[in-house]
C-alpha cells in the first residue's frame, strides 16, 4: 500500500512538472500551432488546388482537415495533400488539444483567483471599500447607480457581492500589498467602514479605521479618502492621517430621525435627495468653472436655476488645514464674489 501511495505521488509530482514546462512553453507551441495552419493553407491553396480561389477558403479547408472532416481529409489528389493531412492528423490535433488545455487552464485559474480575491483590479478612477458592514451594500448600491466602478477590500467575500458587478480583494484593508492588489494607485477615492467585530468597542473600531486610512493616505496621499467613525471623539486621531471626509453614521441618523420627528413629511424628501439610483433628484458637488471666476454667486445660481437645477450653497477651501479640507456655506449672499478654487453645492434629477 506504502509502494502505490509512493508511485501516484512520484506521478503527481512529474504530472506538475509536465504542466509546469507546458505554461513556461505555451507562446512557442501556440506559435508552432499558427504557423502549422496558416503553412498548411498556404501550401493546399497553392499546390492542391493551383492557386483558385481566396486564402480564406483554404484555411476553412484546412481548419476542417483538423478535426478530420472535410473532402481534403479522405481525399488528398497531391502527394503534399498527403503530408498536409498526415502532419494535420498527428501533429496538428496533437498541438490543439496542447493549446485549447492550456486555455481552459489559465480561464479556470483566473476565474478561481476571482472568487479568491487573488487578482490585480485593472480599474482607473474606480472607488475602493475597505472593510464591509451592514450600511456598506446602500453604499455600493449607489456607487453603482452613478457608474463608478468599485474594488472591495475585506478579510472574507460578502454575500452580498454576488448580486453586484464589482471587483473583490480578499485581504487586510492595512495591508499596502492588498492595497495595491485593489488598484489604489490610480483609484479615485476610498471609502473605509467602520467594520465592528465581535467583544471590539467603539474605540477599538475606529482604531481599526484610522489605521486603514493610515496607510492608504501614505501609499497615495492624493487620493480622496472617506471614512466612518463611531464615537466623534476619535475625529481629532482620524484629522491627523490627512483624511478628507469623516462620516458619523449612526450621529447623522439620529440627526435625520429627530428632524423626520419635529419636520413631519420630510423623510422622503431626505431619501429622494440622498439617492442617485432612483429617477428621482440627489445632492451634488462640482467645481465652479473658471469663466464664473470674479463674478457674484447670484448670477452663477441664477444660470443653474435656468438650466433645471437647484443651488444650495458653496464649499471654499480652509487655508488654515493642514490637508485639503472644505468649508461649506448654505445659502450664501448673491453679492458674494466668486472666487477660485469653490464648489458648488446643488440638487439635479438623476439621469434615467
Amino acid at each position: 500500500m506504502a509502494q502505490n501511495y509512493s508511485k501516484r505521488v512520484k506521478g503527481l509530482k512529474r504530472g506538475t512538472k509536465y504542466a509546469s514546462k507546458l505554461h513556461k512553453y505555451f507562446i512557442w507551441i501556440l506559435l508552432v500551432f499558427v504557423i502549422l495552419v496558416f503553412g498548411s493553407t498556404y501550401l493546399y491553396w497553392k499546390l492542391e488546388r493551383g492557386g483558385q480561389g481566396n486564402l480564406l477558403e483554404a484555411l476553412w479547408t484546412i481548419l476542417f482537415t483538423l478535426i478530420g472532416q472535410g473532402e481534403f481529409a479522405n481525399h488528398p489528389q497531391t502527394m503534399v495533400g498527403r503530408v498536409i493531412v498526415f502532419v494535420l492528423s498527428v501533429v496538428g490535433i496533437s498541438l490543439l488539444g496542447v493549446v485549447l488545455s492550456e486555455v481552459l487552464a489559465r480561464v479556470m485559474k483566473y476565474n478561481l483567483k476571482a472568487m479568491m480575491g487573488l487578482n490585480r483590479c485593472k480599474y482607473e478612477g474606480h472607488t475602493i471599500l475597505c472593510g464591509w458592514n451592514s450600511r456598506a451594500e446602500l453604499v455600493l448600491k449607489e456607487l453603482i447607480a452613478s457608474g463608478t466602478q468599485v474594488a472591495v477590500l475585506t478579510k472574507t467575500k460578502p454575500a452580498e457581492l454576488s448580486h453586484y458587478d464589482v471587483f473583490f480583494v480578499a485581504g487586510e484593508p492595512t495591508s499596502v500589498e492588498r492595497l495595491e492588489q485593489a488598484g489604489i494607485e490610480k483609484a479615485e477615492s476610498a471609502i473605509i467602514f467602520a467594520e465592528r467585530g465581535e467583544g471590539l468597542s467603539a474605540d477599538e473600531i475606529d482604531a481599526h479605521t484610522v489605521l486603514t486610512t493610515l496607510a492608504i493616505e501614505k501609499r497615495r496621499p492624493e487620493i480622496y479618502t472617506v471614512i466612518e467613525l463611531l464615537n466623534p471623539a476619535n475625529e481629532r486621531h482620524a484629522r491627523r492621517t490627512g483624511v478628507d471626509d469623516i462620516v458619523f453614521c449612526e450621529r447623522t441618523l439620529a440627526d435625520i430621525v429627530a428632524a423626520c420627528a419635529s419636520q413631519q413629511g420630510i423623510s422622503s424628501f431626505i431619501s429622494d435627495i440622498l439617492s442617485y439610483s432612483d429617477d428621482g433628484s440627489a445632492l451634488r458637488a462640482a467645481d465652479i468653472d473658471p469663466q464664473w471666476n470674479g463674478k457674484t454667486v447670484g448670477e452663477l445660481f441664477n444660470a443653474m436655476i435656468a438650466d433645471g437645477e437647484l443651488p444650495l450653497g458653496i464649499m471654499t477651501q480652509d487655508e488654515k488645514a493642514d490637508t485639503e479640507r472644505w468649508d461649506h456655506e448654505i445659502n450664501p449672499p448673491a453679492d458674494r464674489v466668486i472666487s477660485l478654487p469653490m464648489r458648488v453645492v446643488f440638487i439635479s434629477r438623476n439621469a434615467k
